[in-house]
Order: C-alpha cells, then sequence, then structure tokens
C-alpha cells in the first residue's frame, strides 16, 4: 500500500497497513490491529491469494486479481512465475457475463467473489451520488448476501450523499470508515461477509490513485454436496457457485427449501383455481427470486397457475426459473428505454389474451415485488367484485393511500380512482379492451399510467388500507425522489386477515357508506398544513375538511388545488389518484379518519354546507405558499442533510486513535 498521493496530497486511512501509521498521527497502531481483533471469530481453513485494487477519480475503482497456488504464495506478496492467471474486474462491465459496456455512474460499487475461486460472481454500481432511495437497494443486496463471499466495495468516481441508513448496516458488518465519510470521499473494503476485514482504505479529501495490495483468504472449506440422487440440491450449489446476492437460495448455513413445500391452502381457495398468475421479469435474477419465493410461499399459492414471461431472457434467468420449476415463456423484444418496456407490456397481454381467454381474471406482478402472506387471501376476498360490479376495472395488492403513518387497520379495505400498481389482478375482457387500441403512437406513456389515462374510463380500483404488495426494486422508470415514500410503506405480515365490509365496495353501497360518514364526520377548517390542524387528543372518530376543487376543461380535477390540499396530509400530490369522486381518505390513527372533499368538483358536494369556510389554495398570498411548501418538506423530511459534510482527516484520525 502507498501513502502518497498520486495527482496532488490526500488524506488515506488504511486500517490493514502498518506502513500508513504516520497518517493516523495519534495511537496509529491500536487503529491498524482493531479490525483484526473485531473479526478474529473467523476461523475456516484459508488459502491466499493475491490481489489490487485500484481507484481512479476519472475511471472510478477496479479489481485485478493474481491466481496462484498456495505453496507459491508463503512468504511473498505476489506470484512470480508464468503459471498465474489473471481476472480483471472494471465497473463498467455488469457482471461477469458477456454485456455491453456501460459507462460507470456515481456511487458505490458492491463486488462479490467467490470465497472458494475468488471468480467474479456479482457486480452492481449503486448510485449513491444521488440523495434519495437507492440506499434501500445497496441495503437489500447485502443483505441478500451469502455468509462466507468476499465482498468489495468501493466508490466509483464519487458519490457517497446518498448512503445514509445503509451506512449504519455497513458499520454493522465490520467498516470502521461508514460512518464517517464525507460527501466526496473515496473509500474502499474488501472484506468476508460475516467474517473479518481484508483492507479497508479512504481518502477523505483530494484526488490521489488509490491502490491497496492485499491477500484474499479463500476458503478450503468444500462446496455443500448432496447425495447422488438429489440432483436439484447438486444443480443449486451449481448455480449458486456462479451467482451472488441470491438469498436464502445460496446461504449455505440455512438455505430455503427446495422445492419449496405447498403453502397451506385457504378458506376462499376456489375463487383462486383458474386464476393466472403472470411475473413479467427480465434480466435481475436477484430479485426476480425473492419475489417468486414470496409468491410461491404464500398461503392459497398454487405454482401450476404462475407463469413468468420473460422479455430480455439471458441464460441466469432461465437456469433459475428451471431450477426453482417455474413455468416460463419468452415474448419478443425491441425498442429502447419505456418504448420498449411499452411494447413488452403489449406483448405480455397480447399472451394472456391467446392464452389464458376463458379465466375470470389474471393477476400481474413484476420481477421486483414482494407479495404478503396475505396476497391470495386478499385476491380471493376481493376478485369476485371485478365480475359484480363494472364500476371497477382493476383490484391493487399496493395501497393507494397506506403510506407511513398513514396504515393501520389490515382489515380495511377502499375504492377509488387509480391506475393499477405493483400486483393488481384485471378481467380478460378489460385486457382484451386495452389491446383494442394499444398502438405504438402513445409511447410516450408508462403503460400503467396510459392504462389509466385512455382505457380505464372513470373506473375505480379496490385497494387495502395495508399494503399486501411492496415494490423493492429500482429499474427504468424509477424517479428515486418518488421512491421514498414507496419504501417506508409497511406491508401487512400476517395472515390471513378477514377482510371488512368487502360488499359494501360495489359502487351504490359505497357512496352510502361514504355519504354517511360525512354527514357524521366533525368539520375542521384552516390549514391543513399547520400544526394545529388537527386537534390532539383526536376526540372524534371521522372528520371532513372541505377544499375548492375545480373541474378542468377535460373533465378532471384541478391538480394544482389537489396537489396543495393532498400533500399537506401525507398522500400522493403529483396526480390526483386515489380519490374516490373527489372524496380522498386519509387515516392518521387506529381510530381517526379524515375525508378530503373537494368542492364543486366532488360528487358529494351537495354535503358542504355555505356557512362552512372553504380552503382555498388560489386565495393564498405567494408568502403563505412559501411557508406552507416549507413546512411540508420539514414535515416529510425531505430536505437533505448530510451528517458527515464537516468530517475532516484530523477528526477521523483523532477519533481512531482513541479506539482502544
Amino acid at each position: 500500500m502507498l501513502c502518497q498521493g498520486k495527482s496532488r496530497p490526500a488524506r488515506r486511512f488504511d486500517m490493514r497497513d502498518k506502513s500508513c501509521a504516520s497518517e493516523l498521527q495519534r495511537r496509529p497502531i491500536q487503529a491498524c490491529l482493531f479490525i483484526f481483533v473485531l473479526f478474529s471469530a473467523y476461523t475456516e481453513s484459508l488459502a491466499r491469494y493475491a490481489g489490487l485494487t485500484t481507484w481512479s477519480s476519472r475511471r472510478g475503482s477496479s479489481l485485478d486479481i493474481d491466481r496462484c497456488d498456495e505453496l507459491q504464495l508463503q512468504g511473498h506478496s505476489r506470484c512470480e512465475d508464468g503459471r498465474s492467471v489473471k481476472e480483471v474486474w472494471s465497473p463498467s462491465q455488469e457482471d461477469h457475463e458477456s454485456r455491453p459496456q456501460s459507462p460507470p455512474t456515481e456511487g458505490i460499487t458492491l463486488t462479490v467473489l467467490n470465497q472458494r475461486t475468488a471468480a467474479l460472481i456479482f457486480t452492481k454500481v449503486f448510485p449513491l451520488g444521488y440523495y434519495w432511495a437507492h440506499y434501500a437497494d445497496l441495503q437489500w443486496h447485502l443483505d441478500r448476501v451469502a455468509p462466507g463471499r468476499i465482498l468489495v466495495l468501493t466508490v466509483a468516481v464519487s458519490g457517497t450523499v446518498g448512503l445514509r441508513q445503509a451506512a449504519q448496516q455497513l458499520a454493522g458488518l465490520g467498516s470502521l470508515f461508514a460512518l464517517h465519510l464525507t460527501p466526496m470521499a473515496h473509500w474502499t473494503w474488501v472484506f468476508v461477509k460475516g467474517g473479518r476485514t481484508i483492507s479497508e482504505t479512504v481518502i477523505l479529501q483530494g484526488l490521489a490513485q488509490h491502490q491497496a495490495h492485499l491477500v484474499l483468504p479463500l476458503s478450503h472449506v468444500p462446496t455443500p454436496t448432496a447425495p447422488s440422487n438429489q440432483t436439484l440440491q447438486q444443480q443449486r450449489w451449481h448455480y449458486c457457485h456462479l451467482h451472488a446476492a441470491m438469498g436464502g437460495l445460496c446461504d449455505e448455513h440455512t438455505p430455503d427449501p427446495l422445492p419449496p413445500p405447498p403453502p397451506p391452502t385457504l378458506q376462499h381457495q376456489s375463487a383462486l383455481a383458474d386464476v393466472p398468475v403472470v411475473v413479467t421479469a427480465g434480466a435481475r435474477h436477484q430479485y426476480l427470486y425473492h419475489t417468486l419465493n414470496t409468491l410461491l410461499t404464500a398461503p392459497g399459492a398454487q405454482r401450476n397457475n404462475v407463469l413468468v414471461v420473460l422479455g430480455d431472457a439471458p441464460q441466469p434467468t432461465t437456469q433459475l426459473l428451471r431450477l426453482i420449476n417455474v413455468n416460463f415463456t419468452k415474448v419478443p423484444v425491441h425498442g429502447e428505454g419505456n418504448l420498449k418496456l411499452f411494447r413488452y407490456y403489449r406483448s405480455v397481454f397480447q399472451l394472456v389474451a391467446r392464452t389464458f381467454p376463458d379465466a375470470p381474471a389474471v393477476i400481474f406482478l413484476d420481477e421486483d415485488v414482494e407479495v404478503s402472506p396475505d396476497f391470495f387471501s386478499f385476491m380471493s376476498q376481493t376478485l369476485w367484485l371485478l365480475r359484480e360490479d363494472p364500476t371497477l376495472y382493476c383490484i391493487n395488492g399496493f395501497s393507494a393511500t397506506g403510506f407511513e403513518g398513514r396504515a393501520f387497520n389490515e382489515s380495511q379495505v377502499f375504492r377509488g380512482s387509480v391506475q393499477v400498481e405493483w400486483g393488481y389482478a384485471v378481467s380478460l375482457d378489460f385486457v382484451r379492451e386495452a389491446l383494442a387500441s394499444w398502438v405504438d403512437e402513445v409511447n410516450a406513456h408508462f403503460y400503467d399510467f396510459w392504462l389509466y389515462n385512455y382505457v380505464r374510463k372513470n373506473r375505480e380500483c379496490v385497494f387495502p388500507e395495508v399494503s399486501r404488495t411492496r415494490h423493492f426494486g429500482m429499474g427504468t422508470n424509477t424517479v428515486p425522489y418518488l421512491k421514498e415514500p414507496v419504501i417506508r410503506m409497511p406491508l401487512q405480515r400476517e395472515a390471513p386477515i378477514t377482510l371488512r365490509g368487502v360488499s359494501t365496495l360495489k359502487l351504490p353501497s359505497w357512496q352510502k357508506y361514504i355519504s354517511q360518514e360525512i354527514k357524521d364526520a366533525t368539520v375542521l377548517t384552516g390549514n391543513p398544513c399547520r400544526d394545529d390542524f388537527l386537534p390532539s387528543p383526536l376526540p372524534a372518530r371521522s372528520y371532513v375538511f372541505y377544499y375548492r376543487l375545480d373541474r378542468t376543461p377535460a373533465g378532471q380535477s384541478d391538480i394544482h388545488q389537489y396537489h396543495n390540499a393532498a400533500m399537506c396530509v401525507g398522500l400522493w400530490s403529483l396526480s390526483d389518484q386515489g380519490h374516490h369522486r373527489g372524496v380522498s381518505v386519509v387515516r392518521f390513527s387506529p381510530n381517526s379518519t379524515l375525508y378530503l372533499l373537494g368542492v364543486p368538483y366532488s360528487h358529494y358536494s351537495h354535503l358542504y354546507t355555505k356557512n362552512t369556510a372553504l380552503w382555498n389554495v388560489d386565495l393564498l398570498s405567494d408568502q403563505q405558499l412559501t411557508q406552507m411548501t416549507n413546512y411540508t418538506l420539514e414535515q416529510e423530511s425531505m430536505k437533505e442533510y448530510i451528517r458527515n459534510i464537516n468530517m475532516t482527516a484530523e477528526y477521523l484520525s483523532e477519533l481512531l486513535a482513541a479506539i482502544k
């Protein structure tokens, strides 16, 4: 390890190499030895491989590994004969299979090596130059790397601004620096998952070439074996030899059952008998395994009803599906970006219409959607509504209103104007209706938003108060800022739950129910963004708030007016989705419900009386609007706060020197 900077002086700390002691200034020996004491419990038999990790301010990070015989490494830091084999990785490669190269992205690169061969089995750049949401994707992947794997975390180009909660997880895994990285720090950490640190180096300020010549500990513990008659287990461990971040599939200590045992049936199992479950998928096999594992183990799941429809279908995905014995097929895909996705979903709808023409309904999931144990129970109790009520077009497992702090009653269901979301059911008649008008000329739209705008025709969806699905992945159309509330949404964890008042969701009954709720509600006035808007404690069971909501010439609600009312109470506000005919339902506690009623747009405007103040955002002054917006941002905790922005090399030296 070289301590001097290459381009200009830079502060660097390497917890492995004592030759960098002068950089630590105070009590450097204790700081350098600490990492080995912390991980001394790692006792597997090891071979030793020499390797080189390099960081470049222009290219990002790379890892070179010289693979050598153990005897040749004794007493030497590098192999010196001609029998070594060199493998080189760069962050422009998405994985070890043949892929087109793409430019590096700002953030942190996670690389996983096979602990027995040092072969590269996973790499992904998490763009943590963005503050929002990507930290959760890094955490998800770290959780799913099996114990014993060798991990390399490096800053690619720049970007630790968005590390956020993931820093705590990395510290728990053994990193000394993760909690102290500045927004533009350069950092490399090589460690064994569940074991010891091999090398950890950081540059807090300035630019320099960042190299760590290190010894990789490779395990002599053999790969799990299976009796000769257990071909499936042999295939599992062969697959896991080549792939990482697969969760319980590749955990050698507590592997997932393969095949998973059949889940218990449900009280309303017959409602699911002829309903296909279509999972749309592609190259993200790590996501796909987690989705299928939660799906196939949920009570009420029927393996024979599950069909995975692949667009892009690389070998790891098809191998996985054969391994876990899930039916799959492929559809042609072409184009780029969202146009490609738009055409892909049209092909999926066409396939469903051909393959299941007589099905009562079809359930759709994307490859990065986790379902709750109550998912099929929820569907079995609500699917009949698609047949009985022509004013409904979908059943959503994802909640339109159940964000953090707004979801309490797991048995409550609502209806409202909302697009099909992550984990939904529609009828085959709706599939055919969509296909009748699905053409490329509308490719500027996301397919689900296009269905909402052009095919829905004022129909509504049923959705739960507590979500039965969770969208955990980051994809082509993911906007990190907007993904934040989705990450924090609660997911129903118990099953089964008997839903309350499902028959009331039919339109005539629901209108009667909402009308009575509003009549009985306590009227609230004032600014919905203020602290004193809600009484504390909440003495009444239900409240109503009347606000100005006009109808546009196209017949839609005024999005400006809706946005400013909805955002103040923690609802989705970038579109008017989630309301029922101009009434939005907000849950503030297990026993308190607020109804936002937009006048004159709402079907229920006749319940508004003129002697009640009507809040009108259009009458607020610019200063009042600014104050309201600032307050809302603070309430939503959406201001960037970077704890380590003032971290210095000197302070970190003192911090590490204090470790005893």
